[in-house]
């Protein structure tokens, strides 16, 4: 099922918002799912079986003509606007329709696979509070000089941790040999989390993957076993 993304302006007016799983109304967890460039929404649903539970709704959002944003992420950050602000648009969107229907932020996990996966670390930065937990898989930041990058200040969220992000787990996996990011900004990318309160794993596997490892999916379905634990 898909429907257009509501509130999103700029390159991802169009964006849809594809669903599976639990229906939202009744879901106790909420998964916000990001696919990579020339990827689609609906894939990375499909894939999702591979760590899906019952009770967790799908919510993922798709980009325009499946880019999230033009430029290589290592490019300045302007290089990539309006685009990348439009993209994380998307990406607080699709956690508002979640909180909107009774699931809060800290019982959302988001998901990013490659460029989405830049686009939820973006997201993470200018929107920082505590999530259910988040993984960014094969993708940094965007922007040149990551150890000058800052999580920003979010008024009115309330903060049950030190930090803007407030404890939230946040999972960054990438590989030695990586085809696209060097794992030296993945490293960058932890430490920017890090000051922002996060309880960061960083992990640089041996080889040249690039995507969801099983691995990673392993771990997806075990955080979502643990936020339906808790409810």
């Amino acid at each position: 099922m898909s429907r257009r993304i509501p509130g999103v302006s700029g390159p991802h007016a169009e964006a849809t918002l594809v669903t599976g799983g639990a229906p939202v109304a009744a879901a106790e967890v909420a998964v916000v799912l990001v696919h990579g460039r020339g990827g689609t929404a609906e894939g990375l649903v499909r894939l999702a079986d591979e760590f899906y539970r019952s009770g967790a709704t799908l919510l993922a959002p798709g980009a325009v003509r499946s880019t999230w944003f033009p430029a290589p992420h290592g490019a300045p950050v302007s290089a990539n606007e309006p685009a990348l602000t439009s993209a994380a648009d998307c990406v607080a969107s699709a956690v508002d329709v979640a909180r909107d229907a009774g699931v809060p932020p800290e019982r959302v996990v988001l998901v990013g696979v490659s460029q989405g996966g830049a686009v939820v670390a973006e997201f993470l930065r200018r929107r920082p509070r505590r999530f259910g937990g988040a993984f960014v898989a094969s993708a940094a930041l965007p922007g040149e000089d990551l150890d000058s990058r800052e999580a920003e200040a979010v008024e009115g969220v309330e903060r049950d941790g030190d930090g803007p992000l407030a404890g939230t787990r946040i999972a960054l996996v990438s590989s030695e040999d990586d085809p696209y990011v060097p794992p030296d900004r993945v490293r960058a990318t932890a430490r920017v989390f890090e000051r922002a309160g996060a309880a960061v794993e960083c992990r640089i596997d041996p080889g040249d993957g690039h995507g969801l490892s099983d691995a990673t999916m392993g771990q997806i379905g075990e955080r979502i076993d643990g936020l339906l634990g808790d409810g």
